[in-house]
């Protein structure tokens, strides 16, 4: 039985295929506002924002392209389509392919110029990080580029009558396989290497954990990308056009590209997270700060009372200050989610909020017990 006769191949996968992508897109444009949010609240609005924006808009574009293909009949079986219908399938796809391959690379790009500011006093990983962008980055160009440039006329990729002259596309297959492969090590290569560089540092047990999570989402792209090499024959062509349109190929790019730019994105959701929690916090009255005007001995006597914090806190190793184990988890974790800013902008506004009680903003980030000790130096009554 030939194989276009099945009924399961000639169902259109089209709609279903474009729901989902757009879903994905949904999310991604989401988590990548959110970021942007929380990246200019705490002034680190930076190279990586930037690229990530940029990767987010050039899926957009290559989405509204593949809608417009699934219109004319992607998804289901070309051989059957008019004409017109396969020359314009055809056009977007040699529109919307590049765009969605360089929309991938920015969003890796993006993810790597993160872990270089993060890691910027390392001249090793700098190095390391450097050298794997270059390389996937001027790979994928090529990969983005080389099927619309192998033949002189580029409107043979989707008109069958005209006549011009074609490099080897069996090289160009090839290529696009290595390039797959390149992206889908580069994807392994980033998440180990995040993971293991921040489980070296000295922090918590449970920090060290989130960290490696947020941080190894990039396994899941990886799957992605080896699924869809593996697609590659699926895509439709003036030569094979096929039965199954495409769908699977298409459906794991865009899943790809939509999983790089989430889980890229949500390492930085952090500080906004936590600001959420403040917030909802305050509004809901949790907060264990009293006035210390309330003690019988301490009226009338400012001098006292401060004396009496300031030694107990000094006597409170957990919550000193200047301790250097809660210091060094405190300034690793703000450096690695750019919450330096956001602590000096917090702290200011709390100042400002309980000016009245007269605490610095450093005494603000420190909990204090109070222990009064009171001795009698009178006469003996006894």
């Amino acid at each position: 039985m030939d194989q276009d006769s099945s009924p399961m191949l000639r169902l259109n996968a089209g709609p279903a295929l474009m729901k989902g992508i757009w879903a994905g897109i949904a999310v991604a444009t989401i988590i990548v506002i959110l970021r942007t949010i929380a990246k200019i609240r705490i002034r680190h609005f930076r190279l990586d924002d930037i690229l990530m924006i940029a990767a987010l808009t050039l899926s957009i574009i290559s989405t509204v392209f593949l809608t417009i293909s699934i219109h004319h009949g992607l998804g289901g079986n070309l051989r059957v389509a008019p004409l017109s219908d396969v020359q314009t399938v055809l056009k977007c796809i040699a529109i919307q392919w590049p765009l969605l391959t360089m929309g991938t690379t920015l969003a890796r790009c993006s993810f790597i110029c993160y872990l270089a500011a993060i890691l910027g006093s390392n001249r090793a990983h700098q190095i390391l990080l450097w050298a794997t962008l270059s390389l996937q980055l001027a790979a994928n160009i090529v990969s983005a580029v080389l099927p619309t440039t192998i033949c002189r006329n580029v409107e043979s990729l989707w008109k069958p009558h005209v006549v011009t002259s074609c490099g080897d596309t069996t090289a160009v297959i090839k290529f696009s396989y290595f390039a797959g492969s390149l992206n889908s090590a580069v994807d392994l290569f980033l998440a180990l290497f995040a993971t293991l560089v921040f489980w070296n540092l000295k922090l918590a047990l449970r920090i060290k954990i989130s960290l490696a999570i947020l941080l190894s989402l990039g396994i899941v792209a990886m799957v992605a990308s080896i699924i869809k090499t593996t697609k590659l024959d699926d895509i439709p062509s003036i030569t094979n056009l096929g039965a199954s349109g495409g769908v699977s190929f298409f459906r794991w790019g865009y899943a790809e590209n939509a999983i790089i730019i989430v889980t890229s994105s949500i390492p930085c959701l952090r500080s906004l997270a936590i600001s959420s929690v403040r917030k909802i916090q305050n509004s809901r009255g949790a907060t264990r700060s009293y006035a210390l005007t309330s003690w019988p001995f301490s009226r009338g006597h400012p001098h006292f009372s401060q004396t009496h914090n300031q030694a107990t806190a000094s006597n409170n190793p957990r919550w000193e200050p200047n301790n250097p184990r809660r210091g060094q988890e405190t300034e690793s974790i703000e450096r690695i989610f750019d919450l330096e800013t956001h602590r000096e902008s917090n702290s200011g506004a709390r100042s400002k909020q309980h000016g009245e009680a007269g605490f610095s903003p450093a005494q603000l980030d420190i909990r204090i017990t109070k222990q009064v000790h009171v001795s009698y130096h009178g006469p003996d009554l006894r």
